[in-house]
């Protein structure tokens, strides 16, 4: 993937906090929607990831671009 653009804080904040809630897809079988919260939340932002491995790779990367306080 190309680069990524970066997030406002708003959008930074909102990733993270779901991001933090949802488990790793290799630590065993989750039955838990965090993953599809993820992967809504990305689709918000413009992205599409299409396993649960990509989302939270992508939203790491993003994580890890930081945010931009501009709108």
């Amino acid at each position: 993937m190309a680069d990524l653009r970066k997030l406002t804080r708003n959008e930074w904040d909102r990733l993270d906090t779901q991001f933090a809630r949802t488990p790793d897809p290799d630590e065993g079988s989750s039955a838990s929607g965090e993953h599809y919260m993820l992967t809504y939340i990305l689709n918000q932002l413009g992205f599409h990831p299409m396993s649960r491995r990509e989302a939270m790779d992508l939203a790491e990367r993003l994580l890890s671009n930081g945010w931009t306080d501009n709108k």
